[in-house]
């Protein structure tokens, strides 16, 4: 009996250890995240778009009565889970949503009480099976990639809402969502016409050649987050960007390919504009 509770309580040790934590803090009587915490999880959402949302508890300090602070965490929560929800995180279908009052242990500090926890755990990522996606060889990519970030900014200044601009010489590494080096420079100058133009909001289109699975768009999300996170982390603020991952639903040559130009054309990212 008493190796059987042993092992029971290791098990459960486990089980709740291998949960993990993030904290999204709100202003007085607020139930959206303060700026701070809204950028900050807007970075949790697009490094952990694998994880699984398995609970997610509400507080609030100690002004006002229990039932008014249980019905702002309780907002607070539902904010939050909506903003995890249009980011295509994946909560638990037994998914625990529990408003505090006053009914928990609070810190002395204020502010560290006006929070929203999540309690998630990190998936198991598939592994894509996207085919041939390898970086081009034909012809000097430095000088494809300086042509393109030459022309971006007259491409953007033509732009109308609805509009989508192609840009195909951000590569990525084998059947990963990590950007090569050489494609920093045009990274950067979208970033400059982000910055220059701060009424600008944009969708980043991910799609990606060769898989004929078509509905498969895992990756192609993937390699769109990585753009989104590169602007979020150059302080673009969240707002103004979204994604989409295509998989290879919208190719411009059929799939299979016949050769490298045309997986060069279908595997691409494309800029749509929302708002300018």
């Amino acid at each position: 009996m008493k190796f059987l509770f042993t092992f029971l309580s290791l098990c459960f040790s486990t089980l709740v250890f291998s949960q993990e934590k993030f904290d999204i803090f709100f202003d007085f009587n607020k139930d959206i995240p303060n700026e701070k915490s809204a950028l900050e999880l807007q970075k949790w959402i697009t490094e952990n778009d694998h994880a699984q949302v398995l609970k997610i508890y509400g507080y609030c300090d100690s002004v006002d009565d229990n039932s008014y602070n249980k019905e702002l965490a309780l907002k607070r929560i539902q904010s939050t889970l909506k903003t995890l929800t249009e980011n295509k995180i994946q909560i638990s279908k037994s998914i625990e949503l529990i408003p505090f009052g006053k009914d928990f242990k609070r810190s002395l500090i204020q502010e560290e009480n006006r929070k929203v926890t999540l309690f998630y755990e990190l998936l198991k990522l598939p592994v894509n099976n996207v085919g041939n996606e390898e970086i081009p060889t034909m012809g000097d990519i430095t000088a494809k990639i300086e042509r393109e970030r030459a022309t971006l900014a007259s491409k953007f200044a033509k732009a109308k809402i609805g509009d989508i601009i192609t840009i195909e010489n951000i590569y990525f590494q084998l059947d990963t969502d990590k950007i090569i080096e050489k494609s920093r420079p045009i990274l950067n100058e979208l970033y400059e016409i982000m910055r220059k133009n701060p009424k600008l909001n944009i969708r980043i289109n991910g799609h990606i050649c060769c898989n004929v699975e078509a509905t498969n768009s895992k990756l192609s999300s993937q390699r769109a987050i990585a753009v989104k996170a590169f602007l979020l982390e150059k302080q673009i603020h969240f707002y103004r960007l979204s994604y989409k991952g295509f998989g290879s639903t919208k190719p411009i040559f059929e799939i299979p390919e016949k050769n490298e130009k045309e997986r060069l054309a279908n595997r691409r990212v494309e800029i749509e504009i929302v708002a300018n």
